[in-house]
């Protein structure tokens, strides 16, 4: 397993451990940013070839981390479900969760590029040049929908259904806690 996603893993569990939502209304809006977030993780799995090829189709095109992106919506979704009543401890958790994150993900993402440079050179470059790192490049949303930038095999090779597991457990955890706390 890679530190970026051991590091994940943890502090979603002490996050969602420590947390005290309660509120289903918020709980609601932030199921909102998960789906999407995992829609966009599992789109961006079905057409990426890691090391194999440099992937700009599909996701690849709106942005340069779309699977990065998905996680950034679930984590802010999931923060929005447990921020609470309990004002010092929801920023102190919003802080943590940026920091911890914020530095994770700078760091992946330029040892990434480093790596793509190297390999894909100038092709690696004009992609830079064109797609955003983040940020969706609204224009390129059409390639979203065209099925031929994606392949089930390349799906299941990417193991995102482990994702699409742990989202339905933290969010099954956290709509308990609510319950609960009710």
């Amino acid at each position: 397993m890679k530190k970026r996603v051991l590091i994940s893993n943890i502090v979603a569990f002490l996050i969602v451990l420590i947390s005290k939502p309660e509120s289903f209304k918020l709980f609601i809006i932030g199921l909102v940013f998960v789906i999407i977030g995992e829609l966009v993780r599992i789109i961006s799995s079905a057409c990426i070839r890691k090391n194999k090829e440099l992937s700009v189709n599909g996701a690849y095109a709106v942005c340069r981390n779309p699977l990065y992106l998905g996680t950034f919506l679930i984590i802010l979704g999931v923060m929005i479900q447990i921020s609470s009543s309990h004002i010092t401890e929801t920023v102190l958790l919003w802080i943590l969760v940026l920091i911890v994150m914020s530095y994770v993900y700078y760091h992946t993402i330029k040892s990434e590029e480093k790596f793509l440079q190297e390999k894909f050179q100038d092709k690696f470059k004009e992609y830079v040049r064109t797609v955003p790192c983040l940020i969706p490049k609204i224009s390129c949303l059409k390639e979203i929908f065209k099925p031929e930038n994606y392949d089930y095999s390349a799906f299941k090779k990417n193991k995102e259904y482990r994702g699409i597991f742990g989202v339905i457990v933290i969010e099954t955890v956290i709509f308990l806690k609510i319950y609960f706390h009710n």
